[in-house]
């Protein structure tokens, strides 16, 4: 298959906008009408929650030409580790390239024999013209940390195959051990994440751009191996099973060491709503979206 060049003068505001935004319908964003829409949208996209987000990255990008967006993971140290996504990228697609801001890391990919950029998309979309289009765009763990929402689903809309999918996986805000640690005022969360990405909010980025929120479930990280019942017992009444992972700063100035997120009342929360509804649950601490240009009118 041929992927065709494309056009560096071509303008990157979706000219589909007006015929698939919600703003065709009404300009009140409250407008019933228009939550409706939003509601269906989300509806056909709910999907339950995966076992592993690696496993599903991998099985959207096999044999496929990918772009892989934020490919060093913060630097390149990260490649020694056995969890760096890019290298299930570039051993499962067909053809990969790379892309990432740090000139640093790029260089040492390219040292290992990977095909990787250094470009600033959102600074200059056009830095991948010459490269063509990509089957499958994948973003993972990055839109918590760029300030720029907009460039990634810019990007997609001008490097996407007619045909192409736009998979983002991204800390799902709706996770019960993220929502209770905002209610307590705990911070545990990376100081570099900027913000999260909603089920709706992804819808709206997509739609701004012509694209389609055709995909949302979430997943877990790895459990841990399991323990015998008296052992699990003895560490839950010691509460010794947590990691202290974060702080918490109290009126007065008092710090307190809080508990890991990742903790057992979390999974009993978690089970307990997916056995008392069969509606889809969005409560995994990993969201995973999909974007295409399929279904627009």
């Amino acid at each position: 298959m041929a992927w065709s060049k494309i056009d560096a003068s071509a303008d990157s505001t979706s000219e589909s906008l007006t015929a698939n935004h919600w703003s065709v319908v009404s300009s009140d964003p409250n407008d019933q009408a228009v939550l409706k829409g939003r509601a269906q949208v989300l509806a056909a996209a709910w999907r339950p929650k995966v076992r592993d987000r690696t496993d599903f990255i991998i099985e959207r990008i096999r044999g496929k030409r990918v772009l892989d967006i934020g490919c060093v993971a913060h630097d390149e140290d990260r490649m020694n580790s056995s969890e760096w996504l890019h290298r299930f990228v570039a051993v499962s697609a067909a053809e990969c390239l790379g892309v990432d801001i740090l000139e640093s890391g790029i260089e040492a990919m390219t040292q290992a024999g990977y095909n990787a950029v250094a470009a600033d998309l959102s600074a200059n979309p056009n830095a991948l013209v010459g490269h063509g289009l990509f089957q499958v765009i994948v973003a993972g763990e990055l839109i918590e940390h760029v300030g720029d929402l907009n460039m990634l689903f810019a990007v997609a809309e001008k490097y996407l195959t007619v045909d192409g999918e736009l998979v983002i996986t991204t800390p799902n805000p709706y996770a019960p051990a993220r929502t209770r640690a905002g209610r307590r005022c705990e911070v545990w969360e990376n100081v570099d994440h900027i913000m999260y990405g909603f089920p709706s909010g992804v819808a709206e980025l997509a739609e701004r751009h012509g694209l389609l929120l055709a995909e949302a479930t979430t997943c877990d990280p790895p459990k841990s191996p399991p323990v015998g019942l008296v052992r699990w017992l003895k560490r839950t009444l010691r509460r010794s099973h947590y990691r202290r992972r974060g702080v918490t700063t109290h009126p007065g100035g008092q710090e307190q060491v809080v508990l890991d997120r990742f903790d057992r009342v979390d999974r009993i929360y978690e089970a307990w709503l997916n056995r008392v509804s069969s509606k889809p649950r969005f409560t995994g601490e990993t969201a995973i979206y999909v974007v295409t240009r399929r279904g627009l009118g």
